[in-house]
């Protein structure tokens, strides 16, 4: 299939990754740990994985330290593989995806890979990011392989995660998951199903699409802790509706900022070729749709909130004003159709992530490239600034998260090894801790680094 033929036909099937590991044993999920009220730091250490007094199942910094426990609590000793072995397994193995064949991509008029692009970082001797916890309770699922924007985080201890068709909050302060939309209990406010391909959190607003074009958005209550325990979703203020009746009409990412009027914005991208703009505090009215000649996968929006970079099923970036809806810069390099993009904070760095396996580094002062940064297993499905700009998070369909150094013009870099899909990643928005989302059956999770100060 091409990109657009493959979303249509997957997008009524759920997708479910999992390790499959080259063994007959079965873990022993029957052993839990100790019930134990102390702080995280003093849990006993029972197994791979500890249930504290909670009932959620938690890996901890001091777990690893000190009883040498694998961070996602795989029993590496009762497996007939080690880490390492499957580590060259998976690099050897993994299928990579790709819409086009090489005689397909229309690229004859790029001009070669400069050689003095790419860049080869270096693994850092101090990690930017060190492990914290795993939360095994806090789980994600993708239903479309390409679309990996299901984890958005809204402090350092709040993170909000899509699964199983619901968009759940996670407190690291109390622990516990909270329903901000279940899309069963809006049965009868909805027309048809709604399957959710993507989401975003922001300001107190929580968007999802569909894969028929659906938007679905709710406030997210400010006493999250007065709706714990509640099944039905807490959203308030429900407003559903179909964006487009296109046969093709997947929405393929959202993304919430402020505009350069101050007023809260939502850029959505569908795979109808379209991106809108929806003023969410005028009752999402639309104030601008802005058409293009291939399927928007993504669009990243500058601080300002006046630009755009969109990418999609084409080798190239368009950089767009969104007021006016003209083009700005045609940005081209890639050699594959592209998922992610982000801006620099600073202003003068747009960075853009590509099935071609490889994320690209532009001066929009000059809209040229300044590096090639390349992944080790796939394409680069997410990528993000943190809001300091010290570092460019760019994450893998699954195993990898690349932390480059910015000061370091990226030839730096920390590399998150684990394993497993990964269904989204966030940084909070003081850039003091990071979030990722692994999707698998037995091993799904949210695992949380904190940032380092040398």
């Amino acid at each position: 299939f091409l990109g657009t033929d493959l979303k249509r036909a997957v997008r009524s099937a759920t997708l479910h990754y999992f390790i499959e590991f080259h063994t007959n044993k079965v873990m022993d999920d029957s052993s839990s740990g100790e019930d134990d009220s102390q702080d995280e730091n003093d849990l006993g250490f029972q197994d791979d994985t500890n249930i504290n007094h909670h009932g959620n199942m938690r890996v901890t910094k001091r777990m690893v330290q000190e009883r040498g426990a694998d961070p996602q609590g795989i029993p590496w000793d009762r497996l007939e593989t080690s880490r390492e072995e499957y580590r060259r397994n998976r690099l050897r193995e993994y299928p990579h995806y790709e819409n086009l064949q090489q005689d397909q991509r229309n690229i004859s008029n790029l001009p070669p890979e400069s050689h003095a692009e790419v860049v080869e970082s270096e693994k850092v001797d101090k990690p930017f990011f060190e492990f914290y916890s795993n939360e095994r309770a806090v789980r994600s699922s993708i239903v479309h392989f390409q679309l990996r924007n299901l984890v958005w985080a809204t402090s350092a201890h709040d993170v909000y995660v899509t699964y199983s068709n619901e968009i759940l909050h996670y407190s690291y302060l109390t622990r516990t998951l909270t329903p901000i939309l279940r899309v069963d209990a809006l049965a009868g406010q909805l027309s048809g199903r709604l399957q959710i391909s993507t989401m975003c959190v922001h300001d107190g607003v929580c968007l999802a699409g569909g894969f028929y074009g659906e938007m679905v958005c709710v406030r997210v209550p400010q006493d999250l802790a007065d709706h714990q325990g509640r099944r039905d979703g807490c959203g308030e203020g429900v407003v559903w509706e179909h964006l487009t009746r296109s046969e093709n009409a997947i929405t393929n990412a959202i993304l919430l900022s402020r505009s350069r009027a101050g007023s809260l914005q939502a850029v959505i991208s569908n795979n109808d070729s379209f991106v809108r703009v929806r003023d969410v505090e005028a009752g999402m009215r639309e104030v601008q749709r802005i058409k293009f000649d291939w399927p928007v996968n993504f669009s990243a929006v500058d601080a300002e909130g006046r630009t755009a970079c969109v990418v999609g099923d084409a080798a190239e970036a368009l950089v767009v004003d969104l007021v006016s809806g003209q083009t700005v810069a045609r940005c081209e390099g890639h050699r594959h159709y592209s998922f992610a993009a982000d801006f620099h904070p600073g202003g003068y760095l747009m960075a853009t992530g590509s099935q071609d396996k490889t994320c690209r580094v532009w001066d929009r002062r000059t809209w040229r490239c300044l590096a090639v940064l390349r992944a080790r297993l796939g394409a680069v499905r997410a990528l993000r600034f943190s809001s300091d700009g010290a570092l460019l998070a760019a994450a893998e369909p699954a195993d990898f998260v690349h932390l480059y150094d910015v000061s370091a013009n990226m030839r730096e870099q920390q590399e998150l090894d684990l394993f497993g899909e990964i269904a989204g990643i966030s940084f909070s928005p003081e850039a003091g801790a990071l979030f990722v989302g692994v999707a698998d059956r037995t091993y799904g999770s949210m695992l949380h680094y904190r940032r380092r100060r040398h």
